[in-house]
């Protein structure tokens, strides 16, 4: 059976008062963010959350059940209606949590541009669209990036972006 639109919105107004809180509909029923962080389930027009140490020591009474065949066990919580209480756990849980991994390599990937030549060359840099703007200030329009400088600049990690442009002139 799934769960009722209006008692998912229900559990997102009493949980407000821990962060922001989403939902995401997952066949029929739907998990809870707090802030991000995937705390809980809603199945079955029951509230499941995530367990913690942390969020065991604000449970009035621990009760673990599954809230669908095959899944792990969660604190159920059979008492959505009282506010405070649902902040408490939830504010306690969510730190206890590990964070979300980033599905995408490239997000770990800082888009940076320099402010000047001076400027050093971190790891993992991107050559962005506004690198390449300022690499065209100081060498032309006609700068391109090709394959020897980009993986000059990964492998130079640290030096300055001066010897990136002396690197482009002299032998790239």
């Amino acid at each position: 059976m799934a769960s009722n639109p209006d008692f998912v919105q229900y559990i997102i107004d009493q949980c407000s008062g821990a962060g922001e809180i989403a939902v995401k509909k997952m066949m029929g029923d739907y998990c809870v963010y707090c802030d991000g962080t995937l705390f809980g389930l809603v199945c079955d027009n029951n509230l499941f959350i995530k367990p913690t140490y942390e969020g065991a020591a604000k449970l009035k009474e621990v009760v673990m059940r599954s809230p669908y065949p095959g899944a792990k066990e969660h604190f159920y919580i059979d008492d959505v209606d009282d506010r405070d209480y649902l902040t408490a756990i939830i504010r306690a849980t969510v730190p206890a949590l590990p964070k979300p991994k980033s599905k995408n390599p490239m997000l770990k990937k800082e888009k940076y541009v320099p402010a000047s030549l001076d400027g050093v060359i971190p790891r993992n840099l991107v050559c962005s669209q506004e690198l390449r703007a300022f690499f065209e200030q100081h060498l032309g329009k006609n700068f391109r990036y090709k394959v020897g400088f980009q993986r000059w600049l990964r492998e130079n990690a640290g030096k300055t972006y001066r010897d990136a442009v002396e690197a482009y002139k002299s032998c790239l």
